[in-house]
């Protein structure tokens, strides 16, 4: 069966934004990038909150993905991928003409049942708390890559907000990078 694997930049104290939105901490590191870029090339389906999608789509569609820069090799496989917005809002993936993308509304659980069901590469998951959040209450994530970067910021958008019940996780592996960046990369032990 496939899996949902997420990966997300947070602080080291937990958020993914600051109290405004800003994720300037966010600090690039080519072999970082080179880990995403790799991580990328194993799924074939994107799964996207509405805002990331917002902001991916402003700028993946547009990268030249002719040159050999990890830049060009990160838009090629999301171009190249099926990308579904997961939306109570929108009706159609509408910024932009992003080849393969669609949205999806209604029952979460039921349609991530079917698509994980279906052969296929594993999916990535890109979203906000809210959308990270539903995905964990619905015992959906298989593996956690989370990428902690060396920054407190103190407040702001939480990865982790109305959780009820406890999610096991074994750890598999842990990396440091060059910007002292560190990856967390966790399996889900469901039950």
């Amino acid at each position: 069966m496939r899996k949902i694997i997420l990966q997300i930049d947070i602080t080291l104290d937990g958020f993914i934004a600051g109290p405004n939105g800003e994720t300037d901490w966010v600090t690039e590191d080519q072999e970082m990038n080179e880990d995403a870029n790799d991580l990328l090339s194993t799924v074939d389906t994107i799964l996207l909150g509405r805002v990331i999608y917002q902001m991916f789509v402003d700028y993946w569609p547009s990268v030249d993905t002719s040159g050999s820069t990890i830049e060009s090799k990160i838009a090629q496989n999301l171009n190249a991928a099926t990308k579904i917005v997961l939306s109570n809002t929108l009706d159609h993936a509408e910024w932009g003409q992003w080849n393969n993308a669609r949205v999806m509304k209604g029952d979460i659980a039921e349609e991530m049942s079917k698509i994980k069901s279906q052969p296929g590469r594993n999916l990535i998951l890109y979203g906000g708390s809210d959308t990270v959040s539903t995905f964990m209450r619905l015992n959906l994530i298989d593996d956690y890559r989370l990428r902690i970067h060396p920054v407190v910021v103190g407040g702001g958008k939480p990865l982790f907000k109305d959780i009820t019940q406890p999610v096991g996780l074994k750890l598999l592996r842990t990396k440091t990078y060059k910007n002292n960046a560190v990856i967390l990369h966790y399996e889900s032990e469901k039950k």
